[in-house]
């Protein structure tokens, strides 16, 4: 049966395509912090989020003796909403005569697809940024999903709500370990009868489809500065990488050629001029002395990622929605944790415009609640 009473001209018939998205894993939205994004209401750009004070061991004192306070400064991290992404499609006479069901198979669920999924990449971007991992390259083991956990109760990180996060390659990996497929050394059958990872070494086990479609390329550059750097130099004058295809970004691990311990190191910040990149710090530092002209090789890596929710924030808010003098019918739906804001309008001509947008925003609020497991891609 055609769409002949025009339902596609409805936002609302749109956010039927929520109901229809099968397409994947993406669900990292629901599991970092978002406990201060009511501050932003329907306006707004910026979430300050207060960072915990480590205050060390507490003070000795004796009752009655005059006390001594120390003054403190509260830290925040703030949350920018910076982030303002859309999918729009024109359609025709000829979509607009597919029936309902076609119309939402075949477009809607698409187009809510590439918002969740942006969001998913940004947070993965954004979690990429911590200096504590675990080097993997090898080949993931039962030993490194420990060494991750370590990590996190060695920065003095709760056990509870502890979440490992990778892509289906990676979780794929990890339902092939002894320890996840003993039935009877862990109690469970979970991965022998449906695929799934229930709770192991501490950690909850979730799939994102997102992480695999961020993939550093493995590229080449140097060092530019005559004087060579030192051992344990944080920050390099570089040259010689490929900007224009592959630009170096925060989180992206390199090892110096000729580092005899092959030690590798995460981009923390990249400077760039005239759009090249011309220096880079990142963490830890050089393990050995390094010459002018010595070799960076950044290495195509995907992390899985071992956190706890505060570790990273997300704020997301919808646009507000338009009168209908303007022409334009729009609505709110929240889709998997996310408030889309979905728009249709005609064209001007015989056509009609759908547009579902977003603006949110990420933040890596403590790298010590974010360890990283490595991989070679």
């Amino acid at each position: 049966m055609a769409n002949t009473n025009m339902d596609a001209l409805y936002p609302e018939f749109w956010a039927a395509a929520f109901d229809e998205l099968n397409v994947g894993e993406y669900g990292m939205q629901n599991r970092v912090s978002r406990r201060y994004e009511s501050q932003l209401g329907q306006s707004g750009d910026t979430v300050n989020v207060p960072i915990s004070v480590d205050f060390g061991d507490a003070d000795s004192w004796t009752p009655g003796d005059t006390i001594t306070a120390s003054n403190i400064a509260q830290t925040t991290a703030q949350v920018i909403l910076n982030k303002s992404i859309r999918k729009t499609i024109n359609l025709t006479g000829k979509e607009l005569s597919l029936t309902p069901y076609d119309l939402i198979q075949s477009y809607g669920s698409g187009m809510a697809k590439s918002l969740i999924s942006t969001v998913n990449k940004e947070l993965y971007k954004t979690a990429l940024g911590s200096t504590y991992f675990v080097d993997a390259r090898a080949g993931i083991s039962e030993n490194f999903i420990a060494d991750a956990g370590t990590k996190l109760s060695n920065n003095e990180i709760s056990m509870l709500d502890r979440v490992f996060e990778g892509s289906p390659d990676i979780l794929g990996a990890c339902m092939k370990l002894d320890a996840f497929q003993h039935v009877d050394t862990t109690g469970s059958s979970d991965v022998m009868r449906d695929g799934k990872i229930a709770r192991r070494f501490g950690f909850d086990f979730y799939q994102n489809n997102a992480f695999a479609k961020y993939t550093p390329a493995d590229i080449a550059g140097a060092v530019n500065n005559t004087a060579g750097y030192a051992a344990g130099a944080t920050t390099m004058t570089v040259d010689g990488f490929d900007d224009d295809t592959n630009p170096l970004r925060v989180g992206d691990i390199f090892v110096m050629a000729a580092d005899s311990t092959s030690t590798p190191h995460t981009i923390t910040a990249v400077t760039t001029t005239s759009s090249d990149t011309t220096s880079i710090t990142f963490s830890p530092g050089l393990v050995e002395e390094e010459k002018d002209d010595a070799v960076i090789n950044v290495v195509a890596t995907q992390s899985a990622l071992c956190y706890v929710p505060s570790g990273i924030a997300l704020a997301a808010r919808p646009y507000a929605t338009l009168p209908d003098a303007t022409g334009v019918k729009s609505t709110v739906v929240t889709m998997n944790g996310l408030p889309i804001r979905i728009s249709v309008w005609h064209d001007g001509n015989l056509g009609v415009k759908v547009q579902y947008d977003l603006l949110f925003g990420t933040k890596l609020i403590d790298a010590k609640r974010v360890v990283r497991i490595i991989e070679d891609m």
